[in-house]
């Protein structure tokens, strides 16, 4: 009976909120401040979730009925019209993953502060730092092509979300002090990184599962081994510096490579983030880039475009562990066939080579800069290499075919699904090839 009170209360609330968000806007506020008070009112509803819903299926079913709401009122076009949550110019589907978080970190949290740090960050920082770049962001860290992200805004972020986290953990955990101070700045910090390089709404999803993993995942280390990661990552961002000197990758692409550089070395590990830091280092030098090559920017959709696969790889290892060592090896060859493929896109447009010496050239240098270095760690036998090195050479073909039907200076998003679909079918051929040989 109580959750049932409490269903209901959600949605008179919900549509209290939405009533003021209508009433902004009819007085010509902004937009954004029109949606933040429906993300504002209904984020601080639903931090008393932990208390307020006794069975976790409850939550379920009263997202899934928000989400037709809100589906409902996007795609009906009389209901849609002067929308509190459709206001704003830029395309967003922010309200269905700002749905989708709390249901996520519902499920998954076990104790009450693992649920309410994600949601006060989504709820409060997330706003309040959209709120201040829009009205005093003048310092911009995003290219014109990635939107609009300014240091204000994330600064403000960072500020927020280190207090989120401060006060639950230090109120409701045992972690020492000293720890509960490092974990809030670090959460803080990564807080601001994912709002920066996620864009079109899905940071509202992002934010708070991956702060929730970060959490768990902190809580549960020494501050020797946090410190250890955090020197690592200090490491990494010399060659961050070089490579942003030498070629036109944007900031807002060095920050979404450390962000994933961090998420690989949490999870998976020193070797595995070799391959991934081999691909961000090699891909732009042996050839250095000329003139006419820097002139286009390497915006964060190329590095994602990169790294998606490989993710991927990782998360299914954690997920399935007794195949750990081949997807570790279908995570090297993802990297490895990018590598493949961009060099031998860079080499055929701006070097004028052959094709022939583009070909041996781009395996060679993924050979030797990822494929070596893998097996240096794998414990699977030869084998396993020659399959994989027969993949490996395979990919050459994709590099072909993709030179061919694309114009390399124009980076495209079907240019990049491209790569994403060539190089995820061969890697998914490979794993499922080697799972058949090893078993």
């Amino acid at each position: 009976m109580t959750d049932l009170f409490w269903f209901i209360v959600f949605f008179a609330v919900l549509g209290s909120f939405m009533g003021v968000g209508q009433l902004f806007i009819k007085v010509g506020l902004n937009a954004e401040w029109s949606r933040k008070t429906v993300h504002i009112g209904v984020g601080c509803f639903s931090l008393g979730f932990p208390f307020m819903f006794e069975n976790r299926l409850t939550v379920f079913y009263l997202v899934i009925t928000a989400i037709s709401v809100f589906s409902l009122l996007r795609f009906n076009e009389k209901l849609s019209k002067g929308n509190a949550l459709l206001g704003v110019e830029r395309k967003s589907f922010g309200e269905f993953y700002f749905l989708a978080a709390i249901l996520a970190v519902f499920m998954l949290h076990q104790e009450p502060y693992e649920y309410l740090i994600p949601m006060a960050i989504l709820t409060f920082a997330d706003s309040i730092a959209a709120l201040v770049g829009v009205k005093y962001g003048r310092f911009r860290i995003s290219h014109f092509e990635e939107g609009a992200k300014s240091g204000e805004g994330s600064m403000m972020l960072f500020i927020v979300a280190f207090f989120c986290t401060l006060i639950p953990l230090q109120l409701m955990s045992e972690v020492g002090r000293v720890e509960v101070l490092v974990i809030a700045f670090l959460i803080g910090i990564l807080a601001a990184v994912i709002e920066m390089v996620f864009v079109d709404g899905s940071d509202n999803l992002l934010l708070p599962v991956l702060t929730l993993t970060f959490l768990r995942y902190y809580v549960n280390q020494s501050l020797t081994s946090i410190a250890t990661n955090i020197g690592i990552m200090l490491v990494l961002m010399i060659p961050c510096l070089i490579i942003y000197k030498l070629t036109p990758v944007t900031k807002l692409s060095i920050v979404y490579s450390l962000l994933m550089a961090y998420i690989i070395l949490l999870e998976g590990g020193v070797i595995w983030l070799i391959p991934a830091a081999m691909l961000f280092i090699m891909f732009g030098i042996l050839p250095l880039m000329p003139k006419e090559e820097r002139q286009i920017p390497l915006t964060y959709k190329v590095v994602e475009c990169n790294a998606i696969i490989g993710i991927c790889c990782l998360i299914f290892a954690r997920l399935l562990p007794a195949y750990a060592d081949i997807l570790y090896l279908a995570f090297s060859l993802a990297f490895a066939c990018h590598l493949i493929i961009n060099t031998y896109n860079r080499l055929i447009s701006y070097q004028q080579c052959s094709a022939v010496f583009a070909s041996v050239c781009s395996i060679l240098k993924a050979i030797v800069f990822i494929s070596i270095p893998t097996f240096l760690f794998s414990e699977l036998g030869n084998m396993a290499f020659i399959i994989y090195l027969l993949f490996l050479l395979l990919s050459i073909n994709f590099a072909f075919y993709l030179t061919k039907k694309f114009n390399y200076p124009h980076i495209t998003a079907e240019k990049l699904m491209g790569h994403q679909f060539f190089v995820g079918t061969l890697v998914l051929i490979f794993t499922l090839v080697l799972a058949q040989f090893i078993a």
